[in-house]
């Protein structure tokens, strides 16, 4: 009979509660799409509005920032 060892297993895909990030670039991104500064769930995510070529908006203070266009974001797949 075959025994359950999941820490032996070599194929552990992640859990379906996981959520997918895709990097892009701030400049790649259309006006008023989400966007998140991080792709690591462990840490404080807050989503972003693009609101102009250089400027997003912080969802959760409301306040506008402005980026680099060539910043590192990340999307929800």
């Amino acid at each position: 009979m075959a025994v359950n060892n999941p820490t032996g297993d070599h194929f552990n895909p992640p859990s379906n509660m996981s959520q997918d990030f895709e990097e892009y670039y701030f400049e790649d991104l259309e006006v008023d799409e989400l966007f998140w500064q991080t792709n690591k769930p462990k840490e404080q995510q807050i989503p972003w509005r693009k609101t102009s070529l250089t400027e997003g908006r912080n969802l959760k203070t409301q306040k506008i920032y402005s980026f680099d266009r060539k910043t590192k974001v990340f999307q929800k797949i």
